[in-house]
């Protein structure tokens, strides 16, 4: 089988491409037709984002096809290896662009008579629902790729990276949401809603820097030690950061101070809402993948024996499994 032509065409590579470059064009082909890319402004972003992940792979699969790719390598950054990067940034992409777009759900302008909503909301909702599965065809993409990965810098694309960025973008979008909405909004209102805030912007930054660490593959050059206290820490960091999300979104929801969601200022601090709840989950799951990480205390009881009789002696003893993080 060769690298480029029909025999990368009948590949495993390059039917994966073939898919995502499908899915991909469908995607943001409805989200035109459906007309909702206009207006806010971030939406334009979402649509232009899309056209740009799926232009630059249609362009890596030209070069496949026609052997271009063959000239232009590189010995210090070869042509997979760019092509494996911008399969997983296009995965990263398509997922925040598809969060987007479905919390900025709305009405179109009439296009199937009559009202036209049925057909705008049935063109956007199949829009995100496609976006989704293109960020998943990418991460299929870059997992098949991953021998290209530079040496040491392959964690973002591991299903493990890929996990936690998906968590950093939702609870990202969750306090950015909140944040856009506004959180003064009365005495105790004002006072609610910058506790949610600062407990999420504490339990987001926090695995932000943790995730930052592990791209600049920090944790490897640790000792043995170190190594198993960092696994440790970062397993205790994300059940807690759970507990903060979940405690964050339950007093929010608390204080939407919302009767109705016409306006666009209750739809996103509902949204802001939704995805803090989504957040605590994927931190609760990302926990329990982390659970051998966890210390191990445990008791024993030994009895010893003394001139006048005997007695208990308890002793509590700390172990920890060593994994590699």
């Amino acid at each position: 089988m060769t690298d480029s032509g029909c025999g990368f065409f009948m590949s495993k590579t390059g039917i994966l491409k073939l898919l995502v470059l499908i899915s991909g064009c469908a995607c943001w082909a409805l989200y035109a037709a459906s007309r909702q890319y206009r207006n806010p402004s971030i939406k334009v972003y979402a649509f232009a984002a899309y056209i740009i992940s799926w232009a630059v792979s249609l362009l890596l699969y030209f070069f496949k096809i026609t052997g271009l790719h063959l000239h232009i390598q590189s010995e210090c950054f070869t042509f997979n290896t760019f092509d494996y990067f911008w399969s997983w940034l296009s995965c990263i992409n398509y997922i925040v662009c598809s969060v987007i777009v479905a919390i900025f759900f709305g009405n179109g302008d009439p296009l199937c008579g009559g009202s036209g909503r049925f057909c705008s909301f049935a063109m956007q909702l199949t829009a995100c629902v496609l976006g989704f599965v293109t960020a998943i065809l990418y991460a299929i993409e870059a997992q098949n790729m991953k021998s290209y990965a530079p040496v040491g810098a392959g964690y973002g694309t591991t299903w493990r990276g890929i996990w936690k960025a998906i968590i950093l973008i939702l609870g990202g979008l969750a306090f950015g949401l909140l944040i856009k909405t506004g959180y003064r909004c009365g005495s105790d209102c004002t006072i609610a809603r910058t506790f949610v805030l600062v407990a999420w912007c504490v339990a987001w930054g926090v695995a932000a820097l943790m995730y930052l660490l592990r791209l600049i593959t920090c944790p490897a050059r640790m000792s043995a030690n170190r190594q198993v206290g960092f696994g440790t820490f970062e397993f205790f960091w994300s059940a807690f950061a759970c507990l903060l999300y979940l405690v964050g979104a339950a007093v929010l929801a608390a204080f939407l101070n919302c009767k109705r969601f016409r306006s666009t200022g209750c739809r996103e601090i509902l949204a802001a809402d939704i995805c803090g709840w989504v957040t605590a989950v994927l931190f609760a799951i990302d926990a329990f993948c982390l659970r051998e990480h966890r210390p191990v205390w445990f008791v024993n009881r030994r009895v010893q024996s003394s001139g006048g009789g005997s007695r208990t002696v308890t002793t509590t003893t700390t172990t920890e499994r060593r994994t590699r993080s």
